[in-house]
Formats: structure tokens, sequence, C-alpha cells
């Protein structure tokens, strides 16, 4: 729970500081300038999270950061694989016309419905999405994506029965700053599409980590005959 939020605020972070420096290529009044304002003010709003967790705080503020960040994976997870989808069907595979279509509704309901669809569809094209470059994995990490979401959904619902009014600003600033994160990627790309120094920037500043890896335990040395 606490990677999930560490990682998100801190994406929050980095962005911000792209937006920062990059500044006179976003222009305030423009449609990235106003995205790159979203993510600030989500970086305002969660530097108190620490204060706002005591007295039993912790638990809904946790819950909430980890339903944005999970929402957050499982969109990326599902417009992967829309859009490989779309590129099968323009190579000619009509049997997939149709399907991996994201859903209309922003609910969260709506969502999960979705990517379960995704994932019982995809098992008869694992094959084909492979092809374009998915990992052979792709299935088995959403299918986790979709678990976590879920549990986090559930989490949150539990703990906003004490916690409601103190976490609605922080959810509202949160969640709009993840939806703008996958804005600011198609802006950014597009803003630098021939600057691939500045691409591999927003590739860095914009990256969420899912987990942190925890370090193996080194084998026990073998003794000497």
């Amino acid at each position: 729970m606490k990677q999930k939020i560490t990682s998100l605020i801190s994406t929050f972070k980095t962005v911000d500081a792209f937006g920062i420096k990059s500044a006179t290529d976003f222009p305030a009044a423009s449609l990235g300038g106003q995205q790159f304002t979203l993510v600030h003010a989500a970086v305002t709003s969660t530097a108190g999270l620490g204060a706002a967790q005591v007295s039993g705080g912790e638990q809904t503020h946790s819950a909430v950061l980890a339903k944005v960040a999970g929402r957050f994976h499982l969109h990326d997870d599902m417009i992967a694989i829309t859009n490989a989808a779309h590129s099968l069907l323009l190579l000619g595979n009509t049997a997939i016309a149709g399907k991996f279509l994201m859903p209309h509704s922003n609910g969260d309901q709506a969502l999960l419905n979705s990517a379960r669809a995704f994932a019982a569809d995809a098992v008869a094209f694992t094959a084909l999405f492979t092809s374009v470059g998915l990992p052979a994995t792709f299935i088995t990490q959403l299918n986790a994506d979709i678990t976590a979401f879920e549990a986090a959904v559930t989490t949150k619902g539990t703990a906003l029965g004490t916690q409601a009014g103190a976490t609605g600003g922080l959810e509202e600033a949160s969640h709009k700053a993840a939806v703008t994160l996958h804005v600011l990627n198609t802006i950014v790309k597009n803003t630098y599409k021939n600057n691939p120094a500045k691409l591999a920037e927003w590739a860095t500043a914009s990256h969420v980590e899912k987990h942190t890896p925890v370090p193996r335990a080194k084998p026990a040395a073998t003794p000497a005959k």
C-alpha cells in the first residue's frame, strides 16, 4: 500500500518539475500548460498527507491514493491492449474487430467490467498480441491489476465511512492528476517528437513504479572441501 502511495506522489513531483522546467513550451493558456497546472495542484494537495493521516486518517488516505494508482495502472494495461488490437485489425485480423474497446463511462465498475472482458477475450489472441510487442505476461499483469484495483476500491469504500470529509479534496486532486498524466503523455510526445533528449527526460519523469523490488537473500556459502 505505502509503496503505491510513494510511487504515485513521487511521479506527480517529477512531472511537476518537468513542467516547470519546460514551461516555455507549454504556455499556461495551452492545453498542456493547463494539465501541468493540475499536476502542480495535486503536488500541493498531497504535501500535507502525513499530517492528515494522524488519528486514524492513514487508512483512508492510503486507500484513496492506492485506488488512484490502481486505476492508473489498469487504464495503462488496457490502453496497451487496445492499441495492439487496433494494429492487428489494420494488419487484417478481422476476428478482433469490435473487441478491446475502452469503456465510454469513467466509473470504477465500468472500468473493471471492461478489464475483465479484455482479460477473457485476450486469451484467444495471445499469440497475435505478443507478435506486436505485448509481453507474454500481459494477461497475468492485467488480472493482477484488476485484483489490486478492486481491492483498493473496496478498501476505500470502507474507510470513507469515517473519513469522507477529510479525503474528498485529496481524492479529487489525485484522480485528476492521474488522468492528466495520460493526457500529458500524448501532448508531450507530440511536442517533442523530434527531440529524443526531451522524450527520454519525459519518460523518466512520468514513469510510475508498480512496486519496489525486495532484495533476495544471498545463498549460503558452499563449505570448502
